[in-house]
């Protein structure tokens, strides 16, 4: 999975790479990366809202079948649905308000580096959590969320969504060096 995400990353960099001017004008995203990534982040956020409310009252409960594999209840009280001593929603639910904010029109419009490196670190720390998440699920937990699992879902494609717009807009603020020369 890996390689045909790095081969779709690739791919899409060398393609915008090929239709820049040789006069090293700069780039514009794909339109469909920012409504893309804000309605990823706003999904997310729902589906975090909803949990959290779930984690905190005991009037709404999760909407999930509860059989031998899935078991929404099991997965949100298990000792691994918190850490550090806040919730894992909790933690869904300030990743995604953060997201929101990083990937408004005006922060992708940003000339920032530090807005453009946030964005990629927090959706690399936050796929990197998904995957843990997972693994806890299945390994420790021996159940799956539905809930959760459309939050991991949420946070690969945002993921995808960021590390493509990254890739495509980095290609063309640091040219090769080959078409350093050629301009030359």
């Amino acid at each position: 999975m890996s390689r045909s995400l790095s081969a779709a990353v690739a791919a899409a960099a060398a393609a915008a790479a090929a239709a820049e001017p040789a006069t090293g004008a700069a780039v514009r995203l794909p339109r469909w990366i920012v409504p893309s990534t804000l309605l990823a982040s706003l999904a997310g956020l729902g589906v975090s809202i909803y949990l959290t409310i779930a984690h905190y009252t005991t009037t709404v409960t999760l909407a999930c079948p509860e059989s031998s594999t899935i078991n929404c209840e099991r997965v949100t009280t298990s000792p691994e649905s918190v850490v550090f001593g806040i919730p894992v929603a909790v933690l869904g639910l300030a990743f995604f308000v953060a997201m929101l904010g990083l990937n408004s029109p005006w922060a992708w419009g940003s000339a920032a580096p530090l807005i453009r490196r946030t964005r990629l670190g927090s959706a690399v720390v936050g796929v990197g959590f998904v995957c843990w998440l997972v693994y806890a699920e299945l390994f420790k937990v021996d159940a799956i969320c539905l809930w959760c699992t459309s939050v991991h879902f949420i946070g690969l494609v945002l993921f995808s969504l960021i590390v493509i717009g990254t890739a495509v807009t980095s290609a063309h603020k640091h040219p090769s060096s080959h078409s350093s020369a050629a301009a030359s």
